[in-house]
């Protein structure tokens, strides 16, 4: 790499990374664009599928970086983002500022700067932001004029205004040639088709204030949407360039303006793309205001799979996070998708202050019950509720007892599909009943996300046999979830600490 003018960017691992939950890292190419536009070097590194991830982090470290950048989640990715950062300060003498981004250093900016692996925070969307940061490092600027950074100065911590959100017709189309495509196509849990992309977004935000989402504070509700000419490119271009028979668009309410969404359908369709997607998110209530003859152009573009936030099978606990839905709602959507012939895949949520068994059964039991009306229906890992800063629920959470951590490493284990055995995220709960939940997450996840998962592995050996050896053990926990045997379980104990040593701490890499 040349010395001059460039900048390392690295995306650490989830957690678990395998088959087509590893998807491009976005965050890192929507804020190299501009930069990679205008000739600088750009060095994306990510560790989830660069085998030589360390060995490419300190080569492309020299004198001649700006800076180094690294995108982080709250939970398991801090763990391995402390863990560049020392690499970088060690390589780097710490010559080379360390610039954190994503959604953690955007809710807790100024916790975050007070690490000493953090120099510099980008707050929000970094399209823009990154981009002044960079220039004013490379001349010697000052950090006070760059809108939507955080920085650190005479020993105390400086958050800036924002930088307003980007419009989405200036957004530069996604720089692939920044990193292998390849080892982010895969087969797909849901689609089963077998070249696979996630090509990004057509839109930004969402209008909606769910309790639990940090969308509203991290991008205002604000839904913002690409023109359909611009989306359309969006997502031929890379269906055209790699040989794709599939997309993920990446939108977190894809179809909120159904007119704009049914115009991309219709030239999905007359481009004759001949493609299988499906979306990050769609709301059931919108999905049911759809008109058949709108569904069907959704359908005969290829989207085979519609991805649904029910959330909850209490209306009461819909009312309490906001969701603006009902339980009905959600059934009526079901049925709807069925008639389509589409395959719904529905996200639920558990845990909640003030939620009682009965209730978080009703949950467990929606499950069975949308399987029966639909049996092509798919259902996520059944997430447990957890408050972050930033999200509306927040202070209840506060009020109900939650303590939460006062330094960036104490976000390590703050994971939705994870055990709080220790009452750290969910203390309005008995030790009992956290470890009851727990183990409902763990029973989701073992009955019903990871054989979608395995689908996707790309090694066509391993993902046979593991699919023929699963069987039994997802019908296990099918029954027992159905069941409501959600006590001690030796092998769920077993399985926690695998998933911990395998996934959240060391680099193994199954593809």
């Amino acid at each position: 790499m040349s010395e001059e003018r460039n900048i390392v960017l690295v995306y650490p691992k989830t957690g678990m990374d395998f088959g087509s939950t590893v998807a491009p890292p976005h965050s890192l190419l929507s804020i190299a664009a501009p930069l990679h536009k205008e000739g600088y070097r750009i060095e994306i590194i990510d560790q989830r599928v660069d085998t030589d991830w360390q060995d490419k982090l300190t080569t492309g470290l020299n004198p001649g970086t700006i800076c180094a950048g690294i995108s982080c989640m709250t939970g398991t990715q801090i763990h391995f983002a402390i863990e560049i950062a020392k690499i970088i300060r060690k390589a780097t003498g710490g010559k080379v500022p360390i610039v954190w981004g994503g959604p953690h250093p955007s809710i807790l900016p100024q916790q975050t700067l007070e690490s000493q692996y953090v120099d510099m925070v980008c707050v929000g969307e970094g399209d823009m932001v990154f981009y002044e940061l960079v220039k004013t490092l490379e001349r010697n600027g000052s950090l006070a004029a760059v809108k939507g950074i955080g920085f650190k100065k005479d020993g105390k911590t400086v958050v800036n205004p924002p930088e307003p959100l980007i419009d989405m017709e200036n957004l530069l189309p996604v720089p692939w040639e920044l990193i292998n495509v390849e080892s982010y196509v895969h087969p797909d849990m849901y689609l089963k088709s077998s070249r696979i992309l996630d090509i990004g977004q057509t839109s930004r935000g969402c209008p909606f204030n769910c309790g639990f989402c940090c969308s509203a504070s991290l991008r205002m509700r604000k839904w913002r949407a690409m023109s359909v000419e611009k989306s359309l490119k969006a997502i031929t271009e890379p269906v055209k360039r790699f040989n794709l028979d599939g997309v993920w668009i990446r939108d977190d309410e894809f179809y909120i303006d159904r007119d704009r969404a049914n115009k991309i359908c219709e030239q999905i369709i007359r481009e004759k793309l001949n493609i299988r997607w499906y979306t990050s998110g769609t709301r059931v209530d919108v999905f049911n205001k759809a008109s058949d003859k709108q569904i069907a152009i959704l359908k005969q573009s290829g989207a085979y799979v519609l991805k649904f936030g029910a959330e909850s099978g209490t209306n009461r606990i819909l009312k309490l996070v906001n969701k603006g839905i009902t339980v009905e709602e959600t059934v009526k959507a079901n049925l709807k998708a069925k008639k389509h012939d589409i395959i719904p895949a529905f996200a639920l949520m558990i845990g909640f202050p003030t939620e009682t068994f009965e209730e978080v059964n009703n949950t467990v039991g929606l499950i069975f019950r949308l399987k029966k009306d639909n049996p092509k229906a798919q259902f996520e890992a059944m997430a447990i509720y957890t408050a972050l800063p930033g999200t509306p629920m927040y202070e209840f959470a506060l009020q109900h007892g939650l303590k939460p951590p006062e330094n960036l490493e104490g976000w390590v284990d703050w994971n939705f599909d994870e055990y709080d055995l220790a009452g750290k995220r969910i203390p309005w709960f008995d030790a009992k009943q956290r470890q009851m939940l727990g183990n409902i997450s763990y029973m989701s996840v073992l009955a019903n996300a990871l054989p979608n998962a395995i689908d996707s592995i790309n090694n066509v050996f391993i993902r046979r046999a593991l699919k023929i050896s699963y069987a039994p053990i997802s019908a296990y926990y099918r029954f027992r979830l159905k069941h409501k045997l959600y006590g001690f379980s030796l092998d769920l104990v077993l399985i926690r600490y695998l998933r911990k040593k395998i996934f959240y701490r060391s680099h193994m890499r199954l593809k």
